[in-house]
C-alpha cells in the first residue's frame, strides 16, 4: 500500500501522487466515484466490467441496513466458506 501526502486546493482539487496513482495503475480522465463516509472520502475508479456489480452492491447495502432497521438478522456459522457467508449475507 503506498502513502502519501498532499493537500486540497483553493479550488477543491486534490493530486493523488505520481507514485499511488502508478500503484492504482491510473491513468490520465479516469473518472471516479467520490464517497464520503463519517468524514472519510473514498475515491473509487469506474470502469464498465466493475460499474455494474458495484452498482448491485451498493443496492444490495442498501436493502441490507433497510433489514437492519426493521430489525432482521441472520445468523451464520464460522465453519462456513466466505462465499457461503456471502451468500446468506446478500439474500
Amino acid at each position: 500500500m503506498e502513502v502519501s501526502l498532499t493537500k486540497i486546493s483553493q479550488n477543491g482539487q486534490v493530486v493523488i501522487p505520481s507514485d499511488v496513482r502508478k500503484d492504482a495503475g491510473i491513468k490520465p480522465s479516469t473518472q471516479f466515484l467520490v464517497f464520503n463516509e463519517d468524514g472519510n472520502i473514498l475515491l473509487k475508479p469506474i470502469n464498465k466490467e466493475s460499474l455494474r456489480s458495484d452498482m448491485m452492491l451498493l443496492d444490495t447495502i442498501r436493502k441490507s441496513e433497510d433489514g437492519i432497521k426493521k430489525g432482521k438478522s441472520t445468523k451464520a456459522d464460522t465453519k462456513m466458506a466466505d462465499e457461503e457467508i456471502d451468500d446468506l449475507l446478500m439474500s
